[in-house]
């Protein structure tokens, strides 16, 4: 198990009037401001009339890990006061990197600027996983549904007869609350092998669940035999992302329970070679980029098999 997220917590202010030039990017010899033995450590975040320097101590990601972290722009600041933010838009204020960084002559060596980005990313790339579910209409099976976050998109369709919905999870109370919620709900507490095994689907889900799957070729070979030819396959997952903490955010995250930690925190890419070689037409995929949320998605059509 692992997690998905490393914490930046504040470590010293640099001063810097507004208007005024990067402080840092006008130092000569070492640069004695910085103090960051590794910049892919450590942020700046570039307030009204300062600079503050996060750092991050996890020993979860490597240094290779944390660079891609923040080449993908996967940089954000924790608004709420819960342990684990669990309503990204709401919950989390996209970060982006300070133009003046681009041609800095420094910026192999300095963590970098960020300021505050403009657009809401988790609400930009939900509104397309929202619209496809609100398309489906068939057998709908769910792998690692949870608490079932997208019911408003999923009921309609149920209570009017156009769709049926089953909702796997291993975790029984997690559904039993989804199900006292959601009436028109179908629970199915435990693995894959506790479907019947006569049942077929016109859709499979896998939405924010297959990096917390411990075998994810299994779970995905079952997923595309229950599919009907012509069904779809619908997989949404996360990258991993940094979080611009207090310290007290911080204590309070670590000193938690992980209950639902990553076992991976595969991408679009590592996700497409593993059902490479299974009966699918890609349809649709989203790359997380720079620019956009941690999310990513990948959309497949089940192929005639051919005896």
């Amino acid at each position: 198990m692992r997690s998905n997220s490393f914490n930046l917590v504040p470590a010293r202010d640099v001063k810097r009037a507004p208007g005024e030039a990067c402080p840092l990017k006008a130092e000569v010899g070492p640069m004695t401001l910085l103090e960051v033995s590794d910049p892919a450590r450590a942020v700046f975040l570039r307030l009204r009339d300062r600079m503050r320097l996060f750092v991050t101590t996890s020993t979860d990601f490597d240094t290779a890990e944390l660079r891609e972290v923040k080449a993908l722009g996967q940089l954000y600041v924790d608004k709420s006061n819960k342990r684990s933010p669990d309503d990204f838009a709401r919950d989390l204020g996209a970060l982006t990197r300070a133009d003046e960084c681009g041609p800095c002559p420094r910026a192999v060596h300095c963590p970098g600027a960020y300021v505050a980005a403009k657009a809401n990313v988790f609400g930009v790339d939900d509104a397309r996983t929202r619209e496809l579910l609100r398309g489906l209409t068939g057998d709908v099976l769910d792998i690692g549904a949870g608490e079932v976050p997208y019911a408003a998109e999923l009921a309609p369709a149920v209570v009017s007869g156009r769709a049926r919905y089953l909702a796997l999870d291993p975790d029984a109370q997690r559904l039993n609350l989804a199900s006292r919620a959601l009436p028109w709900l179908e629970a199915c507490v435990g693995s894959w092998d506790a479907v019947d095994e006569r049942r077929h689907f016109r859709h499979v889900l896998f939405l924010r669940s297959l990096n917390h799957l411990p075998d994810p070729d299994q779970a995905l070979a079952f997923a595309v035999s229950r599919l009907e030819t012509g069904g779809s396959l619908l997989l949404i997952d996360d990258v991993a992302f940094g979080l611009i903490r207090s310290s007290e955010q911080a204590a309070r995250a670590e000193g938690g329970g992980a209950d639902f930690e990553h076992h991976r925190n595969d991408g679009a890419e590592a996700t497409a070679a593993r059902v490479a070689a299974l009966p699918l037409r890609l349809l649709e995929r989203r790359d997380v980029r720079p620019g956009g949320s941690n999310q990513w998605l990948l959309r497949y059509e089940k192929l005639e098999v051919r005896e």
